[in-house]
């Protein structure tokens, strides 16, 4: 699955709520969004949100996303985004960044085993437990 369309949305959705451009009401957004865990990164700890940047943070957050998404990633890309979380921590020290950059990592980490799983014809969860690798999902 590309988790692209629904990173974006979310986005922009919660650029909207933060902002009050539009109403958008928080149930709204959990109807939607539910127990997807970038949403629930989202929401927890808002008042930290208040402390940063927000604007700025969910911007630098999803071009971080954007450039690793749909598609495969090598072992160096894998360094890059180890290295760019901990550039991205060391940054900004808050627990509400730390959060949604985490979410973000975790949908990178599902959409490879997915990506290899299809590769095997197996199911996600097949293929990671072939791989003794933890379920994300």
């Amino acid at each position: 699955m590309n988790y692209l369309v629904i990173v974006r949305n979310l986005f922009n959705d919660m650029f909207i709520f933060f902002n009050g451009k539009e109403a958008i009401g928080l149930e709204t957004l959990q109807d939607v969004y539910q127990e997807e865990p970038l949403f629930l990164a989202f929401i927890s700890d808002l008042p930290e949100a208040l402390k940063v940047p927000y604007n700025d943070v969910m911007k630098e957050c999803y071009g971080f996303y954007k450039q690793y998404c749909s598609r495969e990633l090598t072992e160096d890309d894998w360094d890059h985004i180890v290295a760019g979380i901990q550039e991205f921590n060391s940054k900004w020290k808050n627990v509400w960044c730390r959060k949604l950059i985490l979410a973000l990592l975790e949908l990178l980490e599902r959409e490879e085993k997915e990506r290899k799983a299809d590769a095997e014809g197996e199911t996600p969860e097949e293929y990671a437990k072939e791989q003794r690798v933890p379920n994300a999902a």
